[in-house]
């Protein structure tokens, strides 16, 4: 096996499930499952121990999936889910996907997605994303993707770690300007979050869309 290669578990306590995933020692920003992957999706299992129906056959899709942390919860929660990513990042997420098949209480299916390009799908309940935000140049194409995907009836959860560097601050900004043109922002505390998996520099928003 390649040495670059290790094995990462991630406990899902309350339906009993060990996702693994397959990482990168050192790679482009999807190589690895970053923490704020890890404090959505252990939010998302807040939000199913309080109403185990929360994601039953639920429509989900994930931006910037990278290895799938998030979604593939989703997935074990019951719900739809779709992962995105570049087409060059795919392949490491279908094997992250298939390694977690049997876990899988919903569905999974893995697609191609470049944020600001046209995307056929039907209506989703839930847009997710953990630390998509880090490069300027493709903040507008995303909020755009966002848009696009999502009614006013969609839940939407944004978490990202918030970084020192000046261009992670600006464009984190940058990401929060243009979004508040088409989204009503909510903020989840620290208290609402799992007890664990949380983090005073890891923000998570819940979002929704206007309406027209």
């Amino acid at each position: 096996m390649d040495k670059n290669i290790y094995f990462r578990n991630f406990d899902l306590e309350s339906i009993n499930v060990t996702l693994k995933f397959c990482q990168q020692e050192y790679g482009d920003v999807n190589c690895v499952v970053w923490d704020a992957a890890l404090v959505l999706a252990k939010y998302l299992e807040v939000l199913y121990m309080e109403n185990n129906e929360t994601f039953e056959s639920k429509n989900v899709i994930e931006l910037g999936s990278g290895l799938g942390c998030v979604g593939l919860a989703a997935a074990c929660f019951g719900g739809n889910v779709t992962l995105t990513d570049l087409p060059e990042n795919l392949q490491q997420l279908k094997q992250n996907v298939d390694e977690n098949i049997p876990s899988i209480k919903g569905t999974v299916k893995v697609a191609a997605l470049k944020w600001g390009t046209a995307f056929r799908s039907e209506p989703f309940d839930f847009l997710i994303m953990a630390d998509c935000i880090y490069y300027p140049e493709v903040v507008e194409a995303l909020v755009k993707t966002m848009t696009e995907l999502t009614t006013p009836n969609t839940v939407i959860l944004i978490c990202q770690e918030l970084r020192e560097t000046e261009k992670q601050k600006n464009t984190w900004k940058m990401f929060l300007d243009m979004l508040v043109e088409h989204f009503i922002l909510s903020y989840v505390s620290e208290e609402k979050q799992h007890p664990v998996y949380r983090s005073s520099d890891i923000i998570l928003i819940n979002a929704k869309k206007k309406c027209l």
